[in-house]
């Protein structure tokens, strides 16, 4: 059950008492038309007394909201009647006697300081969440201060707040989602010169309760035969969380999809309620259909072909199945440019269907383009002068040229690059008894002991190929305008991750993972994220969306893990906060990316416009965020992109950045092993690419001059030569 307590002890003597006293009536008033059952502490008893009886009748399943208002009489302490006061701690006190499965408060206070000045009101916020006890609580706490003399009506902050609650009935109204939207209201900077928000461990929802179902139907049926579509999807939206069976709720949201879409022209809104679908029935075939016209429509290929998998992996018939296989393959083609793909779908295809003939066709180009020409031959007379072939290949994992630069870098002395060539070698399982013994001597259990922070020339080693010099300033310069705009996008869907703080891992916790996190956040130069122990978490490691950058760890990476693992998987995973990368962590998918880079073309190149409505509301968003400097570092790119024509290939900078994480997680782990171990063994299908290819990339990188140059500038290694000096030179001996 919701519960609500009002602590009001205004002086009725006062000459604002009336206001108040109407303002609270009105509070109590509308919050039992929203569910609550409320109490009123009105002060003229004793007060902790007072909430304490109202307290009592609250159990521990149920919600609890507590509003507190009055005037100071100084920072922390609220006048009450006949000249009296009491301290707000014992508010906070007496509230914290009694459980409840989720507390919220609201605080809308008036102090009697100097009116223009907003570090007294600042002051008196610090101090009433402090007085109250939110944060060790963990409470929700709303507050709002503004001087005693500001011509405001009694409880303006809170009104805005009930407000925004009552007109997202449909989607529910957590009380940190409500703050959002209020503090961006032009009207909350009159209601309150200083409020703030503490997020507590449970979310209250504010929004009014349902009304019955019978009646939203008959609701529903008169705004749709008005044609009130705004009124339709608001009244279906409520009627969703009413009904019984997912059969039920799945058409519900097939009928706002298609209100969205044919009606309102939000495409991006009907796929996401077509989603919400999927999620409830995910095998429904009609949900999948409209998913892929609509992703098609919108021209989000890579969630097209998605669906289309997942039609293909249902479909009964093999030749349905085959013809969905092909037309995979060929939004793989003619949309993304991903012959590998392809290749695969279309060998599936014919799998199912040796008959489809055009999949055949299709395969034998796709093949011939995939594979390199036969070299020229020359005419014997204009053949160069024969030259002995070296020896082995240039393929990483052929060990012929490791043992080759093993023993070239053991005789001149440079005993690191030996070490790193044997690393190899035993990778490969072809290390002899010497290259052992190199590794044996120098193989340390912990991580590279490091000299300091990557700067701009170690980044320029480490990155991998498919990295774009014109991507890389542009997404770094958009990057920070580009995360607030998504998190504004976000909140408004109320799809904000919102991580239980008790959860959070405390940044001087002894823990090994905190200690690797921000061990490898200094070496990357980067803000280590903060960390939370979640119990499921895909890959273990992952960022999460938030306001703060945040990163949720699973069972496995809080414990079990060794140093050298730890090393490895901060340091990759703490690329991705670097600035030119951090856009993939709220962007993650090429058609995000696509329109985000579209977007930020068009805040320096305005001519240069685009029919999709999405990249130009995203460009809005942007435009607010964006400063001056970063506005001239995306000109800068946007004109090196023109310089090259304009062409960029977003699918090799993801996977680029991928490899470049890898390489930054093995030079901190220091050893080849542990960061093939990792990623031949686990499922990351981030950038499309196989365990192979990255174990391919580590191998070869690891022999590098690169890593061998970064290993003598950041890290601690074997001493340049333990070679056995050379024999003194013969002296002939004479008698």
């Amino acid at each position: 059950m919701r519960c609500a307590v009002i602590v009001a002890p205004w002086d009725p003597r006062s000459s604002d008492a009336g206001t108040w006293s109407d303002a609270v009536a009105w509070l109590g008033a509308t919050l039992a038309g929203l569910g609550f059952r409320v109490a009123v502490v009105d002060g003229a008893e004793d007060v902790q007394a007072q909430l304490a009886g109202a307290l009592a009748g609250v159990s521990a399943e149920d919600d609890l909201l507590v509003h507190v208002s009055g005037r100071l009489a100084r920072r922390g302490v609220l006048r009450i009647a006949g000249g009296r006061w009491i301290p707000l701690r014992v508010v906070g006190e007496t509230l914290a006697a009694h459980a409840a499965a989720t507390v919220s408060l609201v605080a809308e206070l008036v102090h009697e300081d100097e009116v223009d000045d907003a570090l007294v009101a600042a002051d008196h916020v610090a101090s009433t969440i402090a007085a109250l006890g939110a944060r060790e609580h963990g409470y929700n706490l709303v507050t709002a201060v503004r001087p005693a003399s500001a011509p405001i009506e009694g409880l303006a902050f809170t009104r805005l707040l009930v407000g925004v609650a009552d007109a997202n009935r449909s989607g529910g109204a957590p009380l940190s989602g409500i703050y959002e939207r209020v503090t961006a209201m032009p009207e909350s900077l009159a209601t309150a010169q200083s409020f703030s928000f503490v997020r507590g461990r449970g979310e209250l929802d504010l929004a009014p309760p349902p009304p019955e179902p019978a009646d939203l139907a008959w609701q529903i049926d008169a705004a749709t035969e008005a044609r009130d579509w705004p009124l339709a999807l608001r009244l279906r939206r409520q009627r969703l969380p009413t009904l019984a069976s997912p059969r039920q709720r799945v058409r519900e949201l097939i009928a706002v999809a298609r209100i969205l879409q044919a009606e309102l022209g939000d495409g991006d809104g009907a796929l996401e309620a077509l989603e919400q679908a999927r999620e409830i029935e995910p095998k429904r075939v009609g949900v999948l259909q409209a998913l892929r016209r609509g992703y098609e429509t919108m021209g989000r290929w890579a969630s097209a072909i998605e669906a289309v998998g997942a039609l293909a992996d249902l479909a009964h018939e093999p030749s349905e199945r085959a013809s969905l296989r092909y037309a995979q393959a060929r939004m793989a083609l003619d949309h993304l440019q991903d012959e590998e793909r392809a290749l695969g779908w279309l060998e599936a295809a014919l799998e199912d269907d040796p008959a489809l003939q055009e999949a055949r066709t299709t395969l034998t180009a796709v093949r011939s383009s995939l594979t390199p020409p036969e070299p020229m031959q020359l005419p014997p007379e204009l053949e160069a002068p024969a030259e002995l072939p070296p020896e082995g290949s240039d393929d990483p994992l052929d060990p012929a040229m490791h043992v080759r630069a093993f023993a070239v870098h053991r005789r001149d002395g440079r005993t690191d690059a030996a070490y790193l060539a044997a690393l190899a070698l035993e990778e490969l399982g072809a290390a002899d008894v010497d290259q052992q013994m190199l590794i044996d001597q120098f193989r340390s259990l912990a991580p590279i002991r490091a000299r300091g922070s990557l700067d701009a020339q170690a980044w320029s080693l480490l990155r991998a190929p498919g990295s774009d010099d014109a991507l890389q300033p542009l997404f770094a310069a958009v990057g920070r305008a580009a995360v607030l705009a998504r998190l504004e996008q976000l909140v408004a869907r109320g799809r904000l991750v919102d991580l239980d703080p008790a959860s959070r891992l405390d940044d001087g916790s002894t823990a090994s993972v905190v200690r690797s996190f921000q061990w490898a956040a200094r070496v990357v130069a980067v803000g280590c994220p903060s960390l939370f122990a979640v119990d499921q978490v895909p890959g273990e490691i992952a960022a999460v969306r938030a306001h703060e950058a945040s990163t949720a760890v699973g069972p496995s990476v809080v414990s079990g893990r060794s140093a050298k693992d730890l090393a490895f998987l901060a340091g990759r995973h703490l690329t991705y906060y670097r600035p030119e990368h951090q856009v993939l962590v709220y962007f993650p998918t090429r058609e995000e990316l696509t329109r985000l880079l579209l977007a930020a073309v068009q805040l320096t190149r305005p001519d240069v416009t685009s029919d999709s409505r999405a990249v130009a509301a995203l460009a809005a968003r942007l435009d607010n965020h964006v400063t001056d400097e970063e506005r001239v570092g995306i000109g800068s790119a946007v004109r090196r992109l023109q310089a090259r024509g304009g062409k960029f290939s977003l699918g090799a900078w993801s996977r680029s950045v991928e490899l470049t994480a890898a390489r930054v997680g093995l030079l901190l782990c220091g050893d080849l092993a542990t960061a093939t171990g990792i990623v031949t063994t686990e499922s990351r299908g981030i950038a499309g690419l196989t365990p192979e290819a990255k174990r391919r990339d580590l191998v070869e990188f690891c022999t590098s001059d690169e890593h061998a140059a970064l290993r003598v500038r950041f890290a601690v290694t074997a001493p340049e030569s333990v070679r056995p000096p050379p024999p003194a030179p013969s002296v002939a001996y004479s008698p």
